[in-house]
C-alpha cells in the first residue's frame, strides 16, 4: 500500500478534495435559503404541533435548515432574551422573530418565500 496516498484510486478535484465532496457541499450550500429555529419549552403543548409543521415542510422542501431549541437551554435563553421573546412556540427565520404560535403549513411556506 502506498503510504503517501498518491495513487489511492479516489477522484480528486482541483482543490484536492476526494470524490467531488466540495462540489456536493457547494450545491447543498446554494440550496439552503433560510435558517429556521423553533423556540419551544418542555411544558408547551402547542410546541409539538408547531414542530410537526416545520418538520413536515422541511421534509418536503429541504431548502432551509431547521433547529428545535428549548428556551431552558443556554442557547434558547440567549435567543429569547436578544429577541425579546416571551411566548413559545416562536419561529425565528434568519435571526428575526417571524411567527408566534402554531403556523399552518401554508403560513410557514409563505414565511419562507
Amino acid at each position: 500500500m502506498n503510504s503517501n496516498n498518491e495513487d489511492s484510486g479516489a477522484h480528486r478535484d482541483g482543490n484536492d478534495n476526494i470524490g467531488g465532496a466540495a462540489d456536493s457541499a457547494k450545491e447543498n450550500k446554494k440550496a439552503i435559503k433560510h435558517e429556521v429555529i423553533l423556540l419551544v419549552s418542555k411544558w408547551c403543548e402547542e410546541c409539538v404541533p408547531a414542530d410537526r409543521v416545520w418538520k413536515t415542510l422541511f421534509d418536503e422542501r429541504k431548502d432551509f435548515t431547521y433547529r428545535l431549541i428549548d428556551v431552558s437551554e443556554p442557547e434558547g435563553r440567549r435567543i429569547s432574551i436578544s429577541l425579546y421573546i416571551r411566548s413559545v412556540p416562536s419561529t425565528i427565520i434568519d435571526g428575526k422573530l417571524s411567527y408566534v404560535g402554531i403556523p399552518t403549513k401554508e403560513d410557514a411556506n409563505e414565511l419562507l418565500s
